[in-house]
């Protein structure tokens, strides 16, 4: 196991223990809203919608659902409404200015976004809300210079009154972007494969009280201690091609590819969703890419199944480009979509 710096460490876990405090079941505040059939007219539109969904956390999903659907020209303002005037949007992955504040900011982002990848277009998929906290999955396709794409991206948001965003975190692997148009581009997880025995034992399930360990085994880059606790649960994650990993010998391998290309780990734990079906942990942060000279930020959403309504499985979602491609070379890679 790589040494890290003990204030990272230090800083994570207080901050876990802060976060376990606050993470109580949501208490509903509309009069004759059914807490566990909520947003009835969303529901067909996606997969699933599990927990409390408020009246706020309702209107949020309908508008991230017609942003989903809706078409150029009228996409930007679709998305400029999602958000609050002075709303917060943290961009994992990045090595400079992260975070965008205030809605010209976000109406700048994603005008440029849409400039580069016109037709991006998404469907929910799972949606897990907790009061004003929402874990939006969504599955995502593109043209990408002729070439066409799909992944996975979780939008984790915290809403005010009325359902706009006040904070949101964006999680998705630009990989599946940039591969295409650079083949020459590295696979972190190339050859990573399953051993001869799937996993038995025990039932994934992540509480609270686990939320300490849980930090110091991402910032330790303990990858026995992470795949220890979920014996059992199939490993999905970037790099997979949308496979899974069902053995320890092949969770391990993962993981400790994962560790092999970075140091400094230093994530804190954000939100954390438990619903029926899955618990949602994040994780964001910095951490040093091998090779590279500077700090990138970095974040992970780790979900995992609770019991039959979701499989028992554990998924991590995050972009694995800046791990294989410093600034530069991402910079040069947004310059072949122009």
């Amino acid at each position: 196991m790589k040494a890290t710096r003990v204030a990272g460490m230090g800083l994570a876990v207080g901050a876990v223990l802060a976060l376990c405090t606050i993470t109580g079941p949501a208490q509903a505040t509309g009069e004759g809203w059914d807490r566990t059939v909520g947003c009835a007219e969303a529901r067909p539109e996606v997969t699933s919608i599990s927990g409390w969904v408020s009246p706020n956390a309702c209107t949020f999903i309908k508008r991230q659902i017609k942003f989903g659907k809706v078409t150029t020209p009228d996409r930007v303002e679709a998305y400029v409404d999602i958000w609050s005037k002075d709303a917060t949007l943290w961009e994992p992955a990045k090595a400079s200015t992260p975070l965008l504040q205030g809605e010209e900011a976000i109406r700048k982002s994603i005008s440029g976004s849409l400039s580069l990848v016109p037709d991006l277009r998404f469907r929910g998929t799972r949606i897990a809300v907790n009061g004003p906290a929402v874990m939006f999955e969504a599955h995502n396709e593109a043209t990408i210079k002729g070439h066409e794409v799909t992944y996975p991206a979780v939008y984790r948001v915290q809403l005010t009154d009325g359902g706009k965003v006040d904070q949101g975190r964006r999680y998705y692997d630009r990989h599946t972007w940039f591969k295409p148009l650079d083949p020459g581009l590295p696979d972190l997880f190339a050859g990573v494969a399953d051993g001869s025995t799937p996993d038995q034992g025990r039932k994934p399930v992540l509480g609270p009280d686990e939320l300490v360990a849980r930090a110091e085994a991402w910032n330790g880059e303990n990858a026995e201690a992470l795949v220890e606790r979920l014996t059992g649960a199939p490993l999905s994650a970037p790099g997979l091609n949308g496979g899974t990993l069902r053995t320890r010998q092949g969770k391990l391998a993962y993981l400790k590819r994962f560790f092999d290309q970075v140091s400094d780990v230093r994530l804190q734990p954000g939100q954390a969703v438990k619903v029926d079906g899955a618990t949602y942990l994040e994780w964001h942060g910095t951490l040093l890419p091998k090779g590279q000279t500077d700090l990138v930020s970095f974040g992970i959403i780790e979900r995992v199944g609770d019991n039959g309504d979701i499989s028992n499985d554990w998924t991590l979602t995050f972009d694995q480009l800046p791990l294989v491609a410093d600034e530069a070379k991402i910079t040069e890679l947004y310059g072949r979509l122009r």
